[in-house]
């Protein structure tokens, strides 16, 4: 499905949850990269920035095929230590990691996204999609699409 210059927030959120996992992390990705600080934090005083900075630190730790995999067991909501404390996050502060892993990912310290990776149509129309939704539209969809990501920890508030 091609995405209209017009859809709104709800429609963008459930073209990204239809793609496949790869796909998600990739637009993630480009949307981190095209509009890199003015994204994140969403709401600064909001993100708890040394939360995010913990776990990013976790999967920095790791070696570059296991930080793909914590990132898609992310994306797909499995139910690992590392998702389930993703899944403990406020919506503002797990926006706040996705931007530390794209930093990482430019620094080197993070699995860079492959040479050879082809951006499918599906992900660049949600691109455009994007590009032409307002400021708080692009937050809006970026925060829900973070917010349904992760395990959902047993009890307790989100930090």
């Amino acid at each position: 499905m091609v995405l209209s210059n017009a859809a709104g927030p709800d429609q963008i959120v459930a073209e990204i949850q239809e793609l496949d996992v790869d796909q998600q992390l990739a637009l993630l990705w480009v949307l981190y990269t095209k509009a890199g600080g003015s994204i994140t934090p969403a709401a600064p005083d909001a993100a708890a920035p040394e939360i995010a900075g913990g776990l990013f630190e976790q999967v920095k730790q790791q070696d570059q095929q296991t930080q793909l995999q914590t990132m898609r067991d992310i994306a797909q909501g499995k139910d690992t230590v590392i998702s389930r404390e993703y899944g403990s996050l406020s919506a503002e502060t797990k926006l706040a990691f996705w931007y530390q892993l794209a930093q990482g990912m430019e620094a080197g310290t993070i699995i860079p996204m492959p040479e050879d990776y082809e951006i499918s149509d599906a992900v660049n129309s949600t691109v455009g999609a994007m590009e032409t939704a307002g400021f708080e539209t692009q937050i809006t969809v970026l925060r829900k699409v973070a917010d349904a990501m992760g395990a959902k920890p047993a009890g307790g508030a989100d930090l």
